[in-house]
């Protein structure tokens, strides 16, 4: 996913999901996810704001895209 921030994880990213649903890509997106992001280790970015796929875009400070450098 090219929008997706490189630091941020969840769980399904490391197992394997329940059949239909896309593996490992972070795309699709449920309630029940958990994100953390690698810089800090918690579920909050290196600027106090939480983590998850919606709030770590493009634009925010923190934000390096998979691939960039």
């Amino acid at each position: 996913m090219a929008n997706r921030c490189q630091y941020l994880r969840t769980k399904t990213d490391y197992v394997a999901q329940s059949p239909g649903l896309q593996q490992a890509t972070g795309e699709v997106s449920t309630p029940q996810r958990h994100y953390w992001c690698l810089r800090t280790m918690k579920p909050l970015g290196p600027d106090g704001v939480p983590v998850d796929e919606s709030l770590c875009v493009r634009g925010r400070d923190c934000f390096l895209a998979e691939g960039e450098e």
